[in-house]
Parts: structure tokens; C-alpha cells; sequence
């Protein structure tokens, strides 16, 4: 280690390792080499290259944010919006992003909606309503879906034995 101690480390290393677990948007690589201490002439070099690369690219990088918050872990269009925001997408990108790939909210929120009302089994409609609403508002889907989706799910998971 204390060979180490008195070199400064390579630029282009700090971002591949950066980007070696997910894939990263400009920005936070940007901001990785500038808290290691790269200067910005350096660090401009290094994102230019990642770029004709292709490992740094914002638009397969929103790509990927959208698809990740449509499946599994599902999130509604404007968290993600938000999420891609803060991870430094431009705004316009992050809409061009939404309109292309991320589907109707209620098709991207039924599954996790369905999921969470089948544990509500047997509640009376005022609980189940708050509580689902609730649940799919707090991941970001808007006050309307999660309406539309209570009221569906409501007749096949709501209604007691």
C-alpha cells in the first residue's frame, strides 16, 4: 500500500471501476472523478472517451432506470422522473426517456397493486382503500391510478368471504 500512497490514480481507472458494478450517467461519473481529485480537463477527456466507448451514455442509461422502475420493484412515472433527475439526467432526456419506454401508469402499478391488496384480504373497503392507495403513492404513482386501482381490485380482493 505505501507504494501507492505517492501516485496519483489513473482517471480513466477511477471511472471504469465507477462503472464496473451498473451502468452510471454522466453526471456521477463526472462527480466520482471530481471527489477523487481529477481535474476537469482530465475528467472531460475521460467522459469523451467513455462515451465513443459507449460505456457512458445518458439515454441507455435512462433506458435502463426506466425499465428497472417498470418491472419487478415497480415506481411510478414521476419517481423515476425525479430519480433520474437526481442522478443528473436532463430534464429533456429524462421526458424523451419516459414517453418512449415507461407504459401506462396503471399497467406498470396493477401487478405490485395486485400483490399488495392480496395480503388486505378481509378488510372492510375504508381500510383497504387507504391502505393501497397509500402503498402505490408512496412509490410514486399518481393519486389517480392508485384510485382507479383500489376501485378494481377492490371486487376480487377487497370484498369479504
Amino acid at each position: 500500500m505505501g507504494a501507492r500512497r505517492g501516485r496519483r490514480a489513473d482517471p480513466m481507472a477511477i471511472a471504469l471501476r465507477f462503472l464496473a458494478s451498473r451502468s452510471r450517467s454522466e453526471a456521477e461519473v463526472r462527480q466520482r472523478l471530481t471527489s477523487r481529485g481529477v481535474d476537469a480537463h482530465d475528467t472531460e477527456q475521460v467522459l469523451a472517451r467513455l462515451g465513443e466507448l459507449g460505456y457512458v451514455d445518458d439515454a441507455d442509461f435512462a433506458a435502463t432506470v426506466i425499465r428497472a422502475r417498470t418491472k419487478g420493484r415497480a415506481r411510478g412515472r414521476r419517481l423515476v422522473a425525479g430519480e433520474l433527475r437526481a442522478k443528473g439526467v436532463s430534464e429533456e432526456l429524462a421526458e424523451n426517456a419516459l414517453s418512449h419506454w415507461y407504459q401506462d401508469e396503471v399497467v406498470v402499478a396493477r401487478p405490485l397493486a395486485e400483490r399488495q391488496a392480496g395480503r388486505l384480504h378481509g378488510c372492510g373497503f375504508g381500510e383497504f382503500r387507504q391502505r393501497l392507495g397509500a402503498f402505490l403513492v408512496r412509490r410514486g404513482f399518481e393519486h389517480a391510478t392508485a384510485e382507479s386501482l383500489v376501485t378494481e381490485l377492490w371486487e376480487t380482493y377487497g370484498a369479504p368471504d
